[in-house]
């Protein structure tokens, strides 16, 4: 999608004073858009994606309603959160900087968002881990056999967390530090970007955390921050490094997939996603063996 004006119309009823590009993310294409003296945020995905757009809407719709600051999505005038056939959503935008998370500050309000989210999120006791997002782990996914170490990390990841007994909540699953908003005017941070988010262990989003802020020694006091506030205890949070495994088979899979179908989305060339492949592979090799 080029410009979202005539399906904001077409659906929203809005004639925007001003469509502005914000640029693409490794998954979607997204637009500021001005109407009537408000602001808001355009989201476009591709065919395979509107799914997880939409499961994302309704969590992002029911976590705002339980007062986090989520860039709650705008109901279509028929009251859809994305329109049959149309992979948009229409979100109120978040003021504010995203975070990058490498000051103490910057990971307390991380972890305080974050633990936020599982607390309202309605964290109980949960399955298996094994039903968890099964396709993200899939032996038979685009590229995942080119790579053995990749098998066998799947494979592994799968055995070491089937048995866990684990809380599990609404998760945002790609909780990047960008993806926090701070507004420094009033102190709040929100939490944006929900696509794909869905229920599962919430050591995952803990292990995803971890991972963007560069490993368990410089997230230290998101991690301290996130124990003290947050739904685990002790005896869960002590299986993190095996989630920070999963974590990052999940994402093996992720870039072995791009790279499998030359999928350029939000980066400058293919040598991105054969750099985000060997990180993966790089940071499970630093993991050790279990």
């Amino acid at each position: 999608m080029d410009d979202p004006s005539d399906a904001l119309a077409e659906h929203w009823g809005l004639t925007p004073t001003h469509v502005t590009p914000l640029g693409g993310g490794m998954n979607s294409e997204t637009w500021l858009v001005e109407h009537q003296g408000s602001t808001y945020v355009a989201k476009a995905v591709a065919g395979a994606a509107v799914a997880a757009l939409r499961a994302g809407t309704e969590v992002a719709t029911l976590l705002a309603a339980a007062g986090l600051v989520t860039g709650r999505p705008v109901p279509t005038r028929e009251g859809d959160l994305v329109p049959t056939g149309v992979g948009l959503a229409l979100l109120e935008h978040v003021p504010g900087r995203g975070l990058e998370g490498d000051t103490d500050e910057e990971q307390r309000w991380i972890a305080h968002t974050l633990a936020d989210v599982h607390t309202a999120g309605d964290p109980s006791p949960g399955p298996s881990a094994a039903t968890f997002a099964p396709d993200w782990l899939d032996l038979e996914m685009p590229g995942v056999r080119a790579h053995p170490w990749l098998t066998r990390a799947i494979t592994a990841a799968r055995e070491q967390t089937r048995s866990l007994a684990l809380t599990w909540s609404l998760l945002h699953t790609d909780p990047v530090p960008g993806a926090f908003i701070h507004d420094d005017r009033t102190g709040i941070t929100g939490l944006i970007d929900w696509a794909g988010a869905r229920r599962g262990p919430v050591l995952y989003d803990v292990a995803s955390a971890v991972m963007y802020l560069g490993g368990t020694q410089h997230a230290a006091t998101f991690l301290a921050t996130y124990a003290a506030h947050g739904p685990l205890g002790t005896d869960e949070m002590q299986h993190l490094d095996t989630f920070r495994r999963f974590r990052e088979a999940v994402q093996g899979v992720y870039f072995a997939g791009r790279i499998a179908t030359d999928d350029l989305t939000g980066v400058a060339d293919a040598t991105e996603n054969t750099k985000g492949l060997d990180d993966a592979r790089r940071r499970l090799r630093d993991l050790g063996p279990v």
